[in-house]
């Protein structure tokens, strides 16, 4: 997977994002982050060695 974004920083700034928020943000920004997050996770799995 190459791309320029960095889904573990992507995730931490949605949180931050999100705990700075309230009601329908908040939450579609969870979401967010922990759609980053999983990208994140495939990410390290895919990583030889």
């Amino acid at each position: 997977m190459c791309t320029k974004y960095d889904p573990q920083r992507e995730a931490e700034a949605a949180m931050k994002r999100a705990a700075a928020s309230e009601g329908a943000d908040r939450q579609r920004l969870i979401q967010l982050a922990l759609a980053w997050h999983q990208l994140a996770r495939e990410r390290r799995e895919e990583q030889p060695g």
